[in-house]
């Protein structure tokens, strides 16, 4: 690696600084400064690089490697979207090509010929590898014999993972079913029973078991039954692609058991083995840290220091997530960082040699990481650490920019796939920020070496309140610069914006580190010494405790976060790809009023450009989210207004409020006008409080009958519940019934309620449903709710209302009269919104009989209904696209 170039600073060699330096300060300086006083030399020589007038361009090869194979892993992923070809055989023969163009240039003496060719050929490798590990699998790979639907299998294989248990879900009035406890793993797969015999499989596969599986764990040969199906691909816009998660991990099916006895184990796993070990480590710290840590506090403390995080609640989670502290929580970077600090300070009383300690650490260092798992985070914090304890001991000052560039091929040569997952993105990106960061003069510490002297000759309480105030000033600054650095990024992922977490890390951070150190000695010490174990585990568990409890408050505090669409894909691409030539490339860098100017301008067009493509001032478009057993119909006005027509679902409010705020967001929406709810059944309102956090909504309309006990059979804790949520809020909460009209900023698009009357009928609340119609420039659509009887009868019985689009009353169940409600209202296209078709074939065979076209989202996903004026309807889903 080759160092900076060294500059002459106020007449004087830095040099010359740092031994006069040294030399006067270091009878009083602690062995481990005195250790590190090398680095400090070779440092000096970053300051006066920065410094130069004409700034070198750093040596930094392997982070333009990892630069080139990353670019070579995102072509061949934009390029598999596009083309159905194998494109395997084209990156190597490209690869082959671009070598040996390399060796031939640097035979003849054309360095730069030579290094060019070299990264367009790691490209290449970078994309042919991607290329294998996205769509090269087995023939007998388990994934080939999966389907959408799931169907019953019987398997064989061994757990290559130890089983993880995720409590159950937070017990709300707006979920209609218990979430269970659901224990899961990852199955290497052997045998798949094919009738009476069995037949040869492989790959992995996902096996969630709605219960506790006691006695199993990872290693042991095991035979399910269960339900075998493909991962569920995204139904609407917006929408994490679970399907592409589990694919990047090489699974392509997961296995689902309804009870733990479907589990069953024929061998268990070996006692020596290549993973025996670390399993053996990982039990034996769960158990020391579980028996001497506070009850309460356990699952957070296994979670924040073995990376347990499925222990944890929904509501904790999203609390981290929410004030942009879930870096705390997670086992990242800073915590090998951390670790590999406390066991340097721990070996200064081991009587070893700086090598041997050195050793120490890196072993600690490996040994966890091994254990917690090689998440991208920590490998790179592994590797970042590895190679600087190697330069130091061979005496090379660490390049920082190599050392990054080494641990991000590494994470690609793992996986390629890791490069297109948020947590990777964000752990390379801050520790790339804080590096620059590091550069920067901004600490407080004198320049001036006499300064220096003088400083060290300071009270040992006045050296402590400094060190206090500076580390604090450091940890504010950093997280204010990374915070706002990554915030670009962070919406484009999670829609979110956290100024709390610039706040929280500086004060949770600590709180994190004495945990961790508690944590250490727990699992070192503690097992031997069981009262120093009960102690140290108090204050493991009591800080983390506090550290939740910051979190907890930050959360509760206005204004500590807010939601927002984020900025398009391509315009954090372009942001960052250009930031990361500022930072490369210093000699090509504009002055500071253009680079200013620049970044400004690039942020109006990235705000610009949130809004840009949605409806036309002629044209509106209704769309039919695909929600399960549920509805969600998103109406978008010519005017820009949005007006939704239920949100819910009978599965997850959390799943149902998310799968609705990633449409919302996909389309620029960040506000929404109405909301009508049709009834009071919860699979068509339980998503509402989540909007209620995402989006300022301006009014709801609900039915007469929405809060009538006849309506809802006595039980009105579900409804009360939502208008609680709503009058907290201070959201308007309105009836509206037959015959009224709902204003809108649009003349010519009107929306009026055909049912059901003021008085509502003596009937249960599907009789109830609000019947809306919608009618713009001669086109009209019709959204029944869960219309049934008595209350379609008394539809029926009005004129017949002829309709362009027909939401299916009651997800299509035949107790809704398919024939006499297709006869009254002859729908060009009916749209069912349930979670299984099979279901609905009767219902569906009615409305084709009357002639109408069918759509289901259960198959095609979110279903686009667009009205232009004076032009034919056009009716897409997002399947077909």
């Amino acid at each position: 690696m080759r160092p900076y170039c060294s500059a002459k600073r106020g007449g004087q060699q830095p040099t010359n600084e740092i031994s006069h330096r040294g030399c006067a300060s270091s009878r009083l300086t602690p062995s481990w400064q005195v250790a590190f006083s090398g680095v400090e030399k070779r440092l000096e020589s970053l300051d006066a690089t920065a410094e130069s007038p004409l700034p070198r361009t750093p040596y930094r090869p392997l982070a333009w490697l990892a630069v080139a194979g990353g670019l070579g892993v995102a072509a061949d992923h934009a390029l598999h979207s596009r083309l159905e070809a194998s494109l395997f055989g084209v990156w190597w023969i490209g690869a082959v090509i671009a070598l040996v163009c390399a060796v031939c240039a640097g035979r003849r003496g054309g360095e730069r010929a030579a290094a060019a060719a070299l990264l367009v050929a790691v490209g290449w490798i970078g994309g042919a590898w991607h290329h294998a590990c996205w769509n090269e699998f087995p023939a007998g790979d388990l994934g080939r014999f999966a389907r959408e639907e799931s169907a019953p299998a019987c398997v064989v294989g061994v757990l290559a993972d130890r089983v993880k248990v995720s409590p159950p879900g937070d017990r709300s009035p707006l979920r209609a079913m218990p979430a269970p406890l659901i224990s899961e793993t990852t199955l290497e797969v052997e045998q798949i029973r094919d009738g009476v015999g069995w037949r040869t499989a492989g790959g992995l596969t996902r096996l969630r078991v709605a219960g506790e599986l006691h006695g199993v764990g990872a290693g042991d040969r095991v035979v399910v039954f269960a339900q075998l199906a493909r991962p569920a691909p995204p139904l609407n816009p917006g929408e994490y692609d679970w399907a592409a998660h589990e694919r990047r991990f090489r699974r392509n099916s997961e296995l689902y058991c309804e009870y733990p006895r479907c589990v069953t184990v024929t061998s268990a796993a070996p006692q020596v083995g290549r993973d025996a070990p670390l399993a053996a480590v990982r039990d034996w710290c769960e158990q020391q840290l579980t028996a001497n840590v506070p009850t309460r506090d356990a699952p957070l403390v296994l979670a924040t220091l073995l990376g347990d995080q499925e222990r944890l609640s929904e509501s904790t989670k999203d609390a981290f997530l929410n004030t942009g502290a879930i870096h705390l929580l997670v086992v990242s970077g800073a915590h090998v960082a951390l670790l590999a600090g406390m066991v340097w300070w721990i070996v200064q009383g081991v009587p070893l040699g700086n090598a041997s300690r050195l050793t120490l650490m890196l072993a600690t260092v490996a040994i966890y990481a091994l254990v917690v798992g090689l998440q991208p985070s920590v490998t790179r914090a592994t590797i970042l650490t590895l190679m600087t304890v190697v330069a130091l001991v061979s005496g090379r000052t660490p390049s920082m920019g190599n050392i990054l560039g080494l641990a991000a091929l590494a994470v690609l040569a793992l996986n390629p796939c890791e490069l297109f997952r948020a947590g990777t993105q964000f752990s390379f990106l801050a520790v790339a920020i804080l590096f620059v960061l590091s550069r920067w003069e901004w600490r407080g510490e004198p320049r001036d070496p006499l300064r220096r002297m003088i400083v060290s000759y300071y009270s040992w309480p006045r050296r402590v309140v400094r060190r206090a105030r500076q580390a604090v000033v450091a940890m504010t600054v950093s997280s204010l610069v990374v915070g706002v650095a990554m915030a670009p990024l962070v919406a484009y992922h999670f829609h979110i914006v956290t100024p709390a977490g610039i706040l929280l890390t500086p004060l949770a951070g600590p709180l994190i580190a004495v945990a961790l150190g508690a944590g250490l000695g727990v699992v070192t010490i503690g097992w031997f010494v069981p009262p120093v174990a009960w102690g140290l585990g108090w204050v493991c568990g009591t800080s983390l405790h506090l550290a939740e409890w910051l979190v907890q408050f930050a959360a509760e505090i206005p204004g500590s976060f807010f939601y927002t669409a984020g900025f398009p894909g391509w315009w954090s691409l372009v942001f960052y790809g250009v930031a990361g030539l500022w930072i490369a490339l210093p000699r090509w860098r504009p002055q500071w009023p253009v680079q200013t100017f620049a970044a400004l301008v690039w942020v109006a067009i990235g705000y610009a450009a949130i809004g840009f493509g949605r409806v036309a001032p002629d044209t509106l478009r209704c769309t039919f989210l695909a929600m399960g057993h549920g509805t969600c119909t998103v109406l978008e006005l010519p005017s820009g207004q949005t007006v939704l027509y239920d949100a819910g679902s009978l599965g997850s409010p959390e799943a149902a409020t998310k799968s609705i705020a990633a449409f919302l967001w996909s389309r620029g929406i960040n506000r929404i006008d109405a909301i009508v709810l049709s009834h009071a059944d919860i699979d068509h309102y339980n998503a509402l409080p989540g909007l209620l956090e995402r989006f300022p909504i301006d009014v709801v309309y609900v039915s007469p009958m929405m809060f009538d006990p006849v309506a809802t059979g006595g039980d009105l804790t579900a409804p009360n519940y939502l208008r609680d949520c709503l009058v907290a809020a201070g959201i308007p909460l309105r009836e509206v019934w037959m015959g009224d009209r709902l204003r809108t900023a649009d003349a010519d698009v009107a929306i009026e309620v055909h049912h059901p009357p003021r008085e509502g009928l003596m009937a249960r609340d599907n009789a109830n449903s609000l019947l809306l119609a919608i009618e713009f420039d001669g086109r009209r659509i019709l959204l029944p709710g869960d219309l049934e009887s008595p209350g379609i009868e008394q539809v029926i019985a009005d004129p017949a209302y002829d309709c362009d689009i027909l939401l299916a009353p009651h997800h299509g169940s035949p107790l809704s009269d398919p024939p006499g409600f297709a006869a009254w209202c002859s729908p060009e296209w009916v749209i069912f919104s349930g979670g299984e078709r099979d279901r609905t074939m009767l219902s569906q065979q009615s409305y084709q009989h009357a002639g109408a076209v069918v759509r289901h989202t259960a198959v095609d996903g979110a279903i686009s209904c667009v009205v232009r004026r004076q032009a034919a309807l056009d009716v897409s889903t997002y399947r077909s696209q």
